[in-house]
């Protein structure tokens, strides 16, 4: 009887370990990744070709710009096809340097349409992804959440936020929610980019209310990743990632011990963990020990500072001003 025991033992746990099924996940704001084409539902205006920037209704539109650089960018920024396309070249640069062929799941944030998105997963394509999605939100900034990924996907949704009535909301993402179909597991996917810090931090608590209640509406096993846009300081103030525990594992705060954060405030001086990935708590996903990491390659790093090297629109050079953050999870 002891021996037929073990022999079920040894059973049930090869055919645990032979059904789960390992992904790994890539979240990265792409920093302002738009077309050439001026949209006139969307605020580009700073991501044109100089040509289309010397008209009088453009001057008088860039001059109500407060942000000097943000000004300056949308007067002289020359926003062509060859500077567009170094840009999805350095992206793509970034992607496939992960685990040779990239992530199966990649989360992106600041990214202006489908238009765009679907030239950076032609470039993708040939490392084995098969599928992309963006639905367009009503963001003034016209940046929107995408993925691409090596799986199909399916029931693609956006999820608004319901801010209180005192706060403004004509700049803030939805919550964007896909499927995906691993060997007849399903696993749901939330793509965040919450508030930046411009806004007050009740939205961004507010925001990861919205999420919370997701999670907990069904109980199928579940992936969060984005800009969370939370730095250490509201964080500890408020007790946010403390308060999503019932329902979430945080991987910065589960491994990446070494790691100083995916976003450097020169102002401060100070990094922080503003790009995330969760899993859910006991719902057959888990974080691989070892897998999570904010991930660094010469290409996308400031070598004499360590920063993130932000794309350079005249040199051609950079990435993004946020580093991806990874990790690979088991689906049991």
């Amino acid at each position: 009887m002891h021996k037929n025991f073990l022999n079920f033992i040894l059973i049930f746990s090869i055919s645990f370990v032979v059904n789960a099924e390992n992904i790994s996940v890539m979240s990265i704001n792409a920093q302002n990744l738009f077309d050439t084409i001026d949209d006139p539902g969307k605020d580009d205006k700073a991501f044109l070709p100089i040509e289309l920037k010397q008209s009088d209704e453009h001057r008088n539109s860039c001059n109500s710009i407060t942000v000097k650089r943000w000004r300056m960018e949308c007067f002289f920024q020359d926003w062509n096809e060859e500077t567009k396309n170094a840009k999805l070249q350095n992206l793509v640069e970034v992607i496939i340097s992960y685990d040779k062929n990239g992530a199966d799941v990649i989360g992106l944030q600041e990214i202006e349409n489908t238009n765009i998105l679907e030239q950076l997963f032609n470039l993708l394509q040939p490392y084995g992804y098969i599928d992309f999605h963006l639905l367009e939100s009503t963001d003034k900034r016209g940046v929107d959440t995408a993925f691409i990924t090596k799986y199909k996907i399916s029931n693609p949704k956006l999820h608004y936020v319901n801010f209180s009535p005192n706060f403004e909301t004509i700049d803030t993402r939805p919550i964007f929610e896909i499927e995906i179909n691993i060997n007849k597991k399903i696993l749901k996917f939330y793509n965040v980019h919450f508030p930046s810090n411009f806004h007050p931090a009740q939205m961004r608590i507010e925001s990861f209310q919205k999420l919370k209640e997701l999670i907990a509406s069904h109980s199928e096993p579940s992936v969060a990743l984005g800009d969370f846009n939370l730095t250490k300081k509201d964080d500890k103030k408020f007790d946010v990632y403390k308060n999503q525990e019932d329902y979430w594992y945080v991987a910065h705060r589960e491994g990446c011990g070494s790691c100083l954060g995916t976003y450097y405030y020169s102002r401060g001086k100070s990094w922080d963990y503003l790009d995330t990935i969760m899993v859910s708590r006991n719902r057959g996903v888990e974080f691989m020990e070892g897998s999570i990491n904010v991930f660094k390659i010469d290409f996308n790093t400031y070598l004499d500072t360590g920063k993130p090297h932000w794309f350079n629109p005249e040199t051609k050079t950079g990435v993004s001003d946020h580093f991806p953050f990874v990790a690979e999870i088991t689906l049991n």
